[in-house]
């Protein structure tokens, strides 16, 4: 044989393998091409396990039971928002009554609230009480319900002794003289 057909024989030879393995390539490409496929499909859309197929057809919720929670959560929420106004109202209740010095400020409060507790107002930190056509602060309502018959009970009794007994006022040293109104307020009190 001479060299060129040597050379032919590989030639032959190497282009046979060439194409053989050309020939596996595509073959083993193809097979990764569709397993690549297929777990893309997979990433893309992920199936649920067992048990959370399971879970979820349990706990899916529709529409209605969605807006059933929100109804029962705006219902917690205003329920929540009254508690706190009413903590508020008798915060505020509670602190006039102190600064009055009535008596029993318990009963006091329990009563004022009763009777007022839906006309009690706050409007930038202050309290009102809306009695129809007029508009009073918490502390005039009150002192006004101290001069009533219902609320006289809880005023401090007065320094006069007895039941027949009358208030004394007091007289100037010098009839002459006026008596100043911080002197008449100080007497007042003492």
């Amino acid at each position: 044989m001479t060299e060129q057909e040597i050379q032919a024989l590989i030639d032959a030879a190497l282009n046979s393998f060439k194409s053989e393995i050309k020939t596996e390539i595509t073959t083993a490409n193809q097979g990764l091409a569709s397993s690549l496929t297929k777990e893309f499909k997979k990433l893309q859309a992920p199936q649920p396990t067992a048990t959370e197929s399971s879970e979820s057809t349990q706990e899916k919720l529709t529409l209605r039971a969605l807006e059933q929670q929100l109804t029962d959560l705006k219902t917690q929420l205003a329920n929540k928002d009254l508690e706190t106004i009413a903590a508020k109202r008798s915060s505020a209740v509670s602190q006039a009554i102190a600064n009055s010095k009535a008596l029993s400020p318990s009963a006091l409060q329990k009563l004022f609230l009763l009777d007022n507790a839906e006309r009690i107002i706050e409007e930038n930190g202050r309290w009102f009480l809306n009695q129809g056509d007029t508009v009073s602060t918490l502390e005039d309502a009150l002192n006004s319900y101290l001069t009533s018959e219902d609320g006289k009970a809880f005023l401090p009794a007065s320094g006069v002794r007895g039941s027949d007994a009358q208030e004394t006022k007091v007289t100037p040293v010098d009839p002459n003289q006026k008596v100043k109104a911080e002197d008449a307020l100080f007497e007042a009190f003492n």
